[in-house]
């Protein structure tokens, strides 16, 4: 018997993979988006929950800023995802920011072992580390939050040579 795999032999076969738009993008369109719109998010045959976009749009549903919706493609191998943006999300989505824009977010926690590390003064530990203590699903969870939190004003992140150091620039007292 020959220890080779012939195609005839092969029982194992990948389906069809979920494609997302990338987070950052997509609340870019959201924002863009008037009420009533449609913005699509995902394409496949599920959406994983703990991918970042699919845990941004569940987040907006939470809130009830959006409709979550789908429909099969036209192949019938999959469904395509969007959300609907509701009828005065902004106003919402604005009232809210001022009190906290990130408590009960994933970068509410993030935020919080970013000023450990910082007050210990310490050096930013890896992706991986800072998914971990953050209770993250994945670095890119982190990477994609830890950006957020750059661009939202929350944190700088500054390099010393190839060590990367954070400063809270803004915390929220509510956190």
């Amino acid at each position: 018997m020959s220890g080779r795999l012939n195609r005839d032999s092969a029982h194992y076969k990948i389906g069809p993979l979920t494609t997302y738009v990338d987070a950052s993008e997509l609340e870019r369109m959201f924002r863009k988006a008037r009420a009533g719109e449609r913005v699509t998010y995902a394409i496949g045959p599920a959406v994983s929950l703990s991918a970042a976009t699919a845990s941004l749009v569940r987040a907006w549903h939470d809130e009830g800023l959006c409709h979550l919706l789908r429909e099969r493609e036209e192949s019938g191998r999959g469904f395509r995802y969007f959300l609907q943006k509701r009828h005065g999300a902004t106003t919402r989505a604005n009232s809210a920011s001022s009190a906290c824009p990130i408590e009960g977010r994933p970068e509410a926690k993030l935020l919080h072992v970013l000023a450990d590390i910082a007050q210990a003064g310490g050096m930013l530990p890896s992706l991986d580390l800072l998914a971990e203590r953050a209770d993250l699903p994945t670095r890119n969870a982190a990477d994609y939050r830890l950006r957020l939190l750059v661009e939202g004003g929350f944190v700088r992140v500054r390099r010393d040579g190839v060590n990367r150091f954070v400063e809270i620039l803004r915390q929220e007292e509510s956190l």
